[in-house]
């Protein structure tokens, strides 16, 4: 009895951050990790990963994308919007999943690497480009924040220029990395 009660919930359980492989190899040489496997754990057989640090619930793959467990990363060519369609697309989602604010997108970005400056091994085949968050520029109305994930770096964009979308669900808190 107990045996099977502790096999289910082995089963139940969400995966654990070792099941992440790690990512130091991408890192330029001297660099320490800022996003690392370690600080992510698996949701939903892989599909989605909860930020230990931050407490955020993020799609592992790009709007367009779709998750192949049995390769273990993200397959297709993820879709590029205007930021009004990207938060049109958000707003008819189930789950609490949502386009990030600016501050949330900023949370994953890894910045011991470039051309994607996101930790491959948590976000597979992420493209090195634009991603939109939810929060407008209040200083140019025909701009919002976004993230580039080629550099890493916040930029104001204009909002007719294609960008893409990763899904989060849950909300920012700031809890100091482990030791």
């Amino acid at each position: 009895m107990i045996g099977s009660l502790l096999l289910a919930w082995l089963l139940a359980r969400p995966g654990l951050a070792a099941d992440i492989p790690g990512a130091t190899d991408a890192c330029l040489k001297g660099m320490a990790e800022t996003t690392p496997s370690t600080e992510f754990v698996l949701l939903e057989e892989g599909l989605a990963v909860r930020h230990e640090r931050t407490t955020l619930e993020w799609q592992r793959c790009a709007l367009g994308q779709r998750w192949v467990a049995k390769s273990n990363g993200c397959e297709g060519r993820p879709a590029s919007h205007t930021w009004a369609k990207a938060n049109k697309l958000a707003e008819g989602l189930k789950d609490g999943w949502r386009l990030p604010t600016g501050e949330e997108l900023l949370t994953i970005v890894e910045k011991c690497h470039y051309s994607p400056a996101i930790n491959p091994q948590v976000f597979p085949n992420t493209p090195a480009g634009l991603f939109w968050s939810s929060s407008a520029d209040t200083g140019g109305l025909e701009r919002a924040w976004s993230v580039s994930f080629f550099s890493g770096q916040y930029y104001r964009a204009n909002k007719t220029q294609s960008g893409r979308v990763r899904l989060v669900r849950g909300t920012l808190q700031r809890n100091p990395p482990p030791p």
